[in-house]
C-alpha cells in the first residue's frame, strides 16, 4: 500500500467510526427523550408537629386554608393574603358554597384548639368555632359575603395541653 492509500483507508475507518459514535449518540439521546418524566409526589402543603403545655405559639408555626363561601368572586384568595401578611403559612383555596355562613367560621377537626384560638383574634366579627373536617390543609377559615376582614392579632398564645398543629412544610 502506497502512503496515499493508507492515508484514505486511515481516513475512512475514523470516518466510520465516528459515524458510529454519531448513531449510538441519537439512538441514547433519543431513548432518553422518550422516557416518561418520573411520577413527583406532591410536596404536603403543611405537616403536623407536636406541641406541649406551655410552648408559645406563633402565626408563622400555623398553616391556615380559606374556603369561599360566598358569592364575591376572589374573596378567599384576599383573606388568605392577608392573614399570610399577618405571618400566617399560607395553604389552600377553594370556593364552597356553605348557606349557613354569613360572615365567618373556623372549622378543625379537634375543635378549639391553640391554633384556632391564635387565628380567631385575626378575624373580625362574631367568628364561630365548628369541630369539622374541610378536607384542605391547616386551620380553615370559611368566609361568607359579610365577612368583616383580617385585622392585627395577637403575637402569640401559650399552648394550655398537648397537642398538634398543622405547620409550614419543611421542603429540604
Amino acid at each position: 500500500m502506497t502512503p496515499r492509500t493508507l492515508g484514505y483507508v486511515r481516513t475512512a475507518a475514523t470516518l466510520g467510526v465516528l459515524a458510529l459514535l454519531l448513531v449510538l449518540a441519537v439512538t441514547q439521546g433519543l431513548n432518553a427523550v422518550s422516557e416518561p418524566f418520573p411520577e413527583n409526589a406532591d410536596a404536603p402543603v403543611c405537616e403536623d408537629s407536636s406541641i406541649s403545655k406551655g410552648d408559645i405559639l406563633r402565626p408563622g408555626g400555623v398553616t391556615i386554608s380559606v374556603i369561599n363561601a360566598g358569592d364575591k368572586q376572589g374573596l378567599a384568595r384576599t383573606t388568605l393574603e392577608a392573614l399570610e401578611k399577618q405571618g400566617f403559612d399560607g395553604g389552600e383555596v377553594a370556593n364552597q358554597p356553605e348557606p349557613g355562613v354569613v360572615a365567618s367560621q373556623i372549622w378543625s377537626p379537634e375543635g378549639r384548639t391553640p391554633a384556632v384560638r391564635l387565628v380567631l383574634t385575626y378575624l373580625g366579627g362574631n367568628v364561630r368555632v365548628i369541630q369539622r373536617d374541610a378536607g384542605v390543609a391547616g386551620i380553615t377559615v370559611v368566609v361568607g359575603d359579610q365577612f368583616a376582614g383580617v385585622r392585627k392579632g395577637r403575637f402569640q398564645v401559650k399552648v394550655g395541653q398537648d397537642g398538634t398543629v398543622c405547620g409550614p412544610a419543611d421542603l429540604g
